[in-house]
């Protein structure tokens, strides 16, 4: 139990880490604490999903484009609908670096 606490959390501030780095030029105010704030909120909820309805391609895109459309929303209710373009862009950017390294690590 420990070993896999440990392992989530190490999961958890590379995908972090990630996600942060692909949008760090964005350069908003309180950018790391909003990327985190995302984060922290989807990935153990997507994690779950795909413990509990499998990890087959289609399931795992379609929960991905669950997770952007979630993310954009938390980002516009942090930053305004003002940059409602720049945000869906960088929840795009942020769920395709995120499971583009789930694939590298999982070949």
């Amino acid at each position: 139990m420990m070993e896999e606490t440990l392992c989530f959390l190490g999961w958890e501030w590379v995908n972090i880490s990630l996600e942060f780095t692909a949008v760090a030029w964005v350069r908003l105010p309180r950018l790391f604490l909003a990327v985190a704030g995302v984060n922290l909120v989807t990935h153990p909820a997507l994690m779950f999903i795909l413990d509990r309805f499998g990890r087959d391609t289609d399931a795992i895109l379609a929960f991905e484009a669950g997770i952007v459309l979630a993310e954009w929303l938390m980002l516009v209710a942090v930053y305004g609908k003002a940059r409602w373009r720049l945000l869906a862009g960088m929840a795009l950017l942020m769920n395709i670096v995120s499971y583009a390294t789930g694939l590298l690590l999982d070949t």
